[in-house]
């Protein structure tokens, strides 16, 4: 009797011992679940703060670039009727605040923002958040009458926006740009090879038509000048010069900015107007048009780009500035003569030339040639971000 209350004793004992490590192991479990759901939570919560965090920098980012573009715009409208488009120097001048000299974006300016004309930051809305940002310009670093000179000498300028947003989000670019130098031509006609001139309806005029700007001569070729008849020529004629302008490049740093696209020949359009110049382009091999570009009956102000050959019909009245890679072609008619207002230049490595048939009016007009250039929209040279 005694042994077998011995036995169940041992048995409660054990018993016991068992239920207290099955108790101490479900509060390891526990308190493992627990520790492993309060991490996952916490990695979850950064994981949250962390991409809203990248959101609004991003935003911010895109803001302080979007300024940029918004200042390269309005910089170029300001140069586009400035005394000298092919410099900033009224425009860095236009920058300064009440201390009447440029201060350094990063530190206490009084300079005015691009964008606002005073000292007050602009705002975007971005995914319903509220960002303000401020443009600010100065000289480019590289220009040799330093950074903060308002006298600029090597037609480039740095543009540096900044822009703030929720969660303490910031960001800052920096780009310099330059503004767009037309090839400088001698005459009112430029060609790398020859120019024909048939007929006695021809005038062919250096002579500024707006009269703000020096005369130029009439006709510069590479080749030869052959008049055929008693053409009407204002200015000197140079042949075979040495003279060698890189239309082909010009051409391919303008395209991308092109307003209108050509694909096919066109008889009857206008293009731009006095106050809103474009610049046109076409490339004759793309589609393929193997006659050239055909331009009648066409009213255009700006630039008239072509890569490949033009030709022009009667009743086709350009202002401003004509670049053509190929061979160009002027087919006046008595009544409906080609008139253009500015400049022509054709030609590129392969010798190309230029026929005038019939009645034409070619003349130099340096007002045209500056609204034209002032169309084209300020290089962006290079861009970073410092923050």
């Amino acid at each position: 009797m005694k042994m077998l209350r011995t036995k169940r004793k041992n048995f409660r004992d054990r018993s016991a011992s068992q239920d207290g490590f099955i108790l101490v192991a479900a509060l390891t479990l526990m308190a493992t679940l627990l520790l492993v759901g309060a991490t996952t939570y916490l990695v979850s919560s950064s994981n949250v703060k962390v991409g809203a965090n990248f959101k609004t920098s991003q935003a911010a980012l895109q803001v302080a670039m979007a300024g940029i573009e918004q200042a390269r715009e309005l910089l170029r409208q300001a140069n586009a009727s400035s005394s000298n488009i092919e410099s900033f120097s009224e425009e860095l001048a236009a920058r300064t605040g009440s201390n009447g000299v440029l201060n350094d974006p990063f530190s206490s300016t009084d300079d005015f923002n691009v964008i606002t004309h005073n000292t007050s930051s602009a705002t975007m809305t971005v995914g319903g958040a509220s960002y303000s940002y401020k443009v600010y310009v100065t000289n480019d670093t590289s220009d040799a009458n330093g950074w903060l000179n308002t006298s600029d000498s090597n037609k480039r300028a740095l543009l540096t926006s900044t822009s703030t947003g929720p969660n303490n989000a910031k960001a800052v670019v920096q780009t310099v740009i330059q503004v767009v130098t037309m090839l400088s031509s001698p005459s009112t006609i430029y060609t790398k090879g020859d120019v024909t001139g048939n007929g006695t309806s021809l005038t062919v005029s250096g002579i500024d038509g707006c009269g703000a700007s020096t005369n130029l001569g009439a006709i510069y070729a590479q080749g030869d000048w052959n008049p055929n008849g008693t053409p009407v020529v204002a200015g000197t004629i140079t042949e075979n010069g040495s003279l060698d302008l890189d239309i082909a490049g010009m051409i391919n740093s303008l395209k991308s900015a092109a307003n209108i696209k050509l694909t096919e020949d066109v008889n009857g359009a206008s293009y731009g107007s006095a106050t809103a110049h474009k610049i046109v382009y076409s490339n004759t091999s793309s589609p393929a048009n193997v006659n050239g570009l055909k331009l009648a009956n066409v009213n255009g102000y700006g630039i008239l780009l072509v890569d490949g050959d033009l030709e022009l019909a009667g009743g086709f009245n350009w202002n401003g500035i004509i670049l053509v890679t190929g061979a160009v072609k002027l087919n006046g008619g008595g009544n409906d003569p080609v008139n253009i207002s500015g400049q022509l230049l054709s030609g590129t490595s392969t010798v190309t030339d230029i026929s005038i048939n019939g009645a034409n009016n070619i003349s130099y007009n340096s007002c045209n040639v500056k609204n034209a250039t002032a169309t084209a929209p300020l290089t962006v040279l290079n861009w970073k971000q410092t923050f």
